[in-house]
């Protein structure tokens, strides 16, 4: 029975740091953007440094969720942008996962983190989506 609290506490830890809901930041299409459907890709966090395990990535149009587990104790999220999307991740560290979506049309896009500095010094990569 504690193992369920716990899990309720970390995942509101995880995302008191945000600003913002990323599932309602993006401006056009609207569309479920909760539970339902849709890819997840996962693109964990290398354990040192600033950078993602993968720096290419694909998906099929439609709700894309992409999930970065962060094993450093240096906080890091996983942000979407390009093509008219703008929408950043919940900033993470010491084993949590930050998580994005947004409703994708076909094109080439940035996954990336928006901690300031962060993807100047290379966190980032692409998503292309056909």
């Amino acid at each position: 029975m504690l193992a369920i609290p716990l899990v309720a506490l970390a995942a509101g830890c995880g995302g008191s740091s945000s600003s913002g809901s990323s599932a309602s930041s993006p401006p056009a299409g609207g569309g479920a953007t909760g539970s339902g459907g849709g890819q997840v890709i996962d693109i964990p966090i290398s354990s040192s440094g600033f950078s993602f395990t993968k720096t290419s990535v694909t998906a099929s149009a439609g709700e894309v969720t992409l999930k970065a587990m962060n094993p450093q104790s240096v906080a890091h999220d996983i942000s979407i942008k390009g093509n008219g999307v703008d929408v950043q991740g919940n900033q993470v560290d010491n084993g949590a996962t930050s998580t994005v979506s947004a409703n994708l049309k076909p094109g080439t896009y940035e996954f990336y983190c928006s901690v300031p500095g962060h993807e100047a010094a290379g966190m980032k990569g692409t998503l292309t989506v056909s």
